[in-house]
């Protein structure tokens, strides 16, 4: 019998078996589909999850917490990315510089005529973007919990109003340059998860992502999940790839069965159990113990859009000499961005780097769509396929004719697969005392825990880390 059972194909899940097996629990992690992080598609290698990876660097939170686990990033690409990402749009390509005066400099230069305005907004913005960091690092949770969370709360609600009051001056500018407003809103689609307010408390910590650095590793995201499979591992933990969930039952054990892709079906038992909740199998656990938290049942977390990508191979030669691993690409000002007008570019390393004439690349194009049935039919999703690189078109006028690999219906396989890894929009309303959208991952049932995204969407990409290491920590504090 395991210490502790684990599902769930995101990060989330192998950052809480990982932590789990070094506090000496013995975890078994069950990835449904076992995708990890990476996928090869006609000989070009693809990251799964659009989302740019933040709050890695020495001294911040997620970061802090790979190191605690003993990983480490690759010396190559240990440095963030600068540019961090870029907003492109007719009229406009900003780089979102690391360095405060570079990034300045920038928007002066789009921008020329709001100067301060975007300044303004900015030092307000770093100034709760640090605040929001410090009390995430010593709150991994977000929620104040006991009497003294909540002290130290209200010392923070001045720099909160700061930063409201900031965030609607900002927001009036916005409204009258219709540019900007979009530059704004594919920022937020590029590095949030939570469908709110622009300008949230923790809206400052996502908008100042540059600051804090984007890193990018080339293996992709697949970098991470490996590493975080060989610390399970060296801690005597056991990794199921591509196993299927057939049941569950949490009484005071864990008892499941899964079945493997040929077929063979075996039992697993454990003590407690910890489930992504994208994971499909939650749905099972539902069914019969019914787990949702309070917090859940009044303030869920729905997903209201999915990632859709476009994976293709093309010549590098067809793109931008400047174009940056991470970008949004607005192709109307004049639209709502969700109406057809939104795609996130991420480009991989070209596969020849000394003769970038005949080299090539990956290129992951991707657009939310809605949660609806019929968004996602395969002849919806064709149709889509083929409108992304359309689409595109203004932007790279010489795609078509460099594309070395493209196959719509194979993009539509790794989509779907991928729906366990990566992390969709979500709508869930803030907390009313303290404006946080966050749970903590506890339900009705005491040796059964929740992890992912979704319970940090404030966080970002970080809450993918963090969430993981919250949810072990249940588990770890309950044998103390």
């Amino acid at each position: 019998m395991y210490d502790l059972i684990v599902i769930g194909d995101d990060l989330s899940s192998h950052v809480a078996a990982a932590a789990a097996g070094r506090h000496g629990l013995t975890t078994l992690l069950v990835a449904e589909a076992g995708t990890g992080g990476l996928k090869v598609a006609g000989d070009f290698v693809f990251n799964v999850d659009p989302a740019p990876a933040t709050g890695l660097g020495p001294g911040q939170t997620a970061g802090n917490i790979l190191a605690e686990l003993g990983i480490s990033l690759p010396e190559d690409h240990a440095d963030p990315l600068s540019p961090a990402y870029q907003v492109i749009l007719p009229g406009h390509r900003l780089d979102f510089f690391s360095d405060p005066g570079e990034l300045a400099a920038e928007m002066t230069r789009e921008f020329p005529h709001l100067k301060d305005a975007i300044n303004d907004y900015y030092r307000a913005a770093a100034a709760a973007g640090r605040v929001f960091a410090d009390w995430l690092d010593k709150h991994t949770g977000l929620q104040p919990r006991t009497l003294k969370d909540f002290l130290s709360y209200l010392k923070i609600f001045p720099d909160i109003l700061r930063y409201k009051f900031a965030a609607a001056k900002f927001d009036g500018i916005l409204s009258h340059d219709t540019s900007l407003d979009r530059v704004w809103e594919a920022q937020q689609a590029l590095l949030c998860f939570n469908h709110h307010d622009l300008f949230s408390f923790s809206s400052a910590f996502q908008y100042c992502a540059p600051r804090r650095g984007v890193f990018y590793f080339s293996e992709g995201k697949q970098f991470l999940f490996n590493a975080l499979i060989g610390k399970l591992e060296e801690n005597k933990g056991v990794y199921l790839g591509a196993h299927e969930v057939l049941s569950i039952s949490a009484q005071e054990t864990i008892d499941m069965e899964i079945r493997e892709k040929n077929g063979a079906a075996s039992k697993v038992s454990g003590k407690n159990l910890i489930i992504s909740t994208k994971a499909e199998s939650l749905g099972l656990l539902k069914k019969v113990n019914r787990p949702q938290a309070l917090s859940g049942r009044f303030r869920p977390a729905e997903a209201v859009r999915h990632p859709f990508t476009v994976f293709m191979g093309v010549a590098s030669k067809c793109l931008p000499a400047k174009l940056t691993r991470h970008a949004a690409v607005v192709t109307d000002i004049n639209k709502d961005l969700h109406d057809e007008n939104l795609i996130i570019l991420e480009t991989g390393l070209p596969s020849n780097q000394r003769d970038l004439s005949t080299a090539e690349s990956s290129v992951s194009a991707t657009v939310y769509l809605e949660n609806a049935e019929e968004k996602w039919t395969t002849d919806a999703l064709r149709r889509e396929g083929t409108s992304v690189v359309d689409r595109l078109e203004w932007f790279l006028p010489f795609l078509k004719d460099n594309i070395k690999w493209f196959d719509v219906d194979k993009s539509i396989e790794i989509s779907l697969e991928r729906r366990k890894v990566a992390t969709p929009v979500y709508n869930i309303r803030n907390s009313f005392f303290t404006s946080f959208a966050a749970k903590n991952g506890k339900t009705k049932l005491s040796n059964v825990f929740l992890t992912g995204a979704s319970l940090l969407t404030d966080a970002g990409f970080d809450a993918e880390i963090i969430s993981g290491k919250n949810a072990a920590q249940h588990i770890i504090r309950k044998r103390k």
